[in-house]
Order: C-alpha cells, then structure tokens, then sequence
C-alpha cells in the first residue's frame, strides 16, 4: 500500500518536473544539441541571416515563458547564439563557432556614409599630405604568434597583431610621410562576442575625428592550420607572413572596398610577389564594420603558427604597398 500512494505521487509530479526540466538550461541545452549539431555551415549561415526576423510571428505559451525566463526566443538559433549557452560552444566545430559569433547581424542599424561610387579599375583622388590618412585597428587583440609567444591568444592584452601593427605605423609615418593612427584599445576583452560591436564604436569615433581618412585596416591574424607552409612566403628573399585580403559582401556598398582590395592586391603582386595569400577573399554574410568606409579592408597577417618577425616583416613591404596606392591612386 505504501509503495502504490508513493508511485501515485510521482506519477503526479512528473510532469512538472518533466516541464521544470525543458525550461530550466537543461532542456534548452539538448534542444540545441539536437538542432545546431545535425545542421551544415550553409544552414548556419542562413539561421544567421535570418535571425532577426526569427521568432517574431505569434508564439506558444511554453515558448513565452521560455522567453521570460531566459531573455532568449527558443524558436530562434540567432537568439540562442547571442545568449552564450555553452551547449552551442561545445557541440560545434570550432571554425563554425567563430563563424557564427563574428557574425554581424548585430549591426543592422550602423551608420553607412551616402555618396559612395564604385571604383573598379582605379582609385582617384588620393594623395599623401599632412592629413591623418591611415587608421589601423584591432577587434581581436588578443591574436598573437605561438612560436614566439608561446600561446595563439594573450586574453585581455594586446597580442602579436598589434605589435605587428605598431612596426606599420611606424613605416608609414617615418619612411613614407603618411600620417597614420594606430588604436589599440581592447574590444574582445572581457566578452569575445561583442568584439566587432565594440571595434564598431572605435572606428567610427575615429572617423568623426579624422573624416578625411582614405584607408581603413582591422588587422588580425587567421588560425585552424596544421602547418605554417600556408601562409609563410619567402619574399625578397626573406622569411614573411602571407597577407590575406578580406571583404564582407553583406551591405550595399561593398564593391567600393572590394575596388579598393584590388588595388592594394595589383600593386602588391607587381612589388612583392607571393607576400598575398590567395586572391581576396569575399563573405557574402560578413561586414567586419566596412560598412563605414569604402576603403575598409580586413587584413589576415599570417597565421598564429607564423612568428612575430615574419609578422612585422609583411607589414613593413605592405607599408610600401599602401603607399604606393595612396600615392598614385
């Protein structure tokens, strides 16, 4: 007899446990589990695109108070991913995970300068002078080179891309008279995902001070290989980081920067064969905050298998590069 009154007492709370269950982290986190894991990057991009309109239309009542409870929409892998469930970050690839945090859907509402015109074959109108013409900042700072390191990432400091950057400044300004402002204020310390909302803030300051800037470089370095062979060229016959030009397709002035990329790849490839990586590469889905210039480039100097020195040295024949394009136009 006791043993049927005590079954029939779990009977009734199992379903509230059951419910405690799924709207506690627990069975949010096997939901996510279930959903992001069985999906290829193609859907997780589209998830990304998507995400600001997802779980807009009417929702259930479980669903509100999944959203009352977690801030988050359940039916919304977008919302998920800003939220920071740890479910997502350990039962995804490691590349994906990036991918989909840098995602910038989060900047919908950033300031885009009218009057942009695409420049396909040639850059007019830029000529060195007394003017700061060159900003260079960081929204990953804590990139650095794990040869001479000893770690890829120094967290809450100023890694090996940003002494890289500090060499580039110095070039420009005292070899090629190019007044050039290096920014090193930290953006992915202490939260690595609002890196570019933090970079956004910065460049865009620094605009509003310097509006006649005629380049813009967020300099980090790339990472996921096995080998330096890569992004390692001999050029001029010294060891250097390969470069890699990026450009985020996803607004509706990109072609302007993809103009500019171009120019800066034609000049490099006739000055200093082999120190670009491959051609320039285009996201379709990224911004990487170029969105404020039409001449914005992100730039991968090698990898965090590189060393500091063949870093600073592709910097210092890029230098020459970006000179020689401001210069000639």
């Amino acid at each position: 007899m006791i043993f049927q009154r005590v079954w029939k007492k779990l009977g009734k709370m199992l379903p509230w446990c059951l419910l405690i269950f799924f709207l506690t982290g627990c069975g949010g986190s096997l939901w996510q589990t279930a959903v992001f894991t069985g999906e290829d990057t193609g859907q997780a991009q589209q998830w990304m695109k998507t995400g600001w309109m997802s779980g807009q239309n009417e929702e259930s009542f479980l669903n509100g108070i999944w959203r009352i409870l977690t801030g988050t929409v359940p039916t919304s892998v977008y919302y998920q991913l800003i939220s920071g469930f740890p479910v997502l970050q350990n039962n995804m690839e490691e590349d994906r995970v990036s991918y989909s945090l840098e995602e910038e859907a989060f900047y919908a509402s950033a300031f885009v300068p009218e009057g942009w015109k695409h420049k396909f074959e040639k850059i007019n109108g830029m000529t060195v002078s007394e003017e700061v013409q060159v900003l260079l900042y960081h929204t990953h700072n804590a990139e650095t080179y794990q040869p001479t390191y000893g770690v890829s990432k120094v967290t809450g400091q100023n890694g090996g891309v940003v002494q890289a950057a500090k060499l580039f400044q110095s070039v420009l300004q005292q070899k090629y008279g190019i007044r050039t402002i290096h920014n090193t204020t930290l953006h992915d310390y202490p939260d690595w995902n609002r890196s570019y909302q933090n970079s956004l803030a910065t460049v865009q300051q620094m605009l509003q001070a310097n509006p006649d800037v005629k380049a813009v470089f967020d300099i980090h370095r790339d990472a996921g290989f096995t080998s330096k062979k890569t992004t390692t060229a001999t050029v001029h016959g010294k060891q250097a980081a390969r470069i890699m030009l990026v450009i985020g397709a996803n607004h509706e002035n990109w072609k302007e920067n993809l103009a500019f990329a171009r120019r800066l790849e034609a000049v490099c490839k006739e000055l200093y064969p082999g120190l670009l990586r491959e051609n320039i590469h285009i996201r379709e889905t990224g911004r990487y905050n170029q969105q404020i210039h039409p001449h914005a480039v992100l730039l991968e100097i090698g990898s965090d298998l590189n060393t500091q020195e063949e870093a600073d040295y592709a910097l210092e024949c890029f230098s020459h590069v970006v000179y020689e394009v401001l210069k000639t136009g």
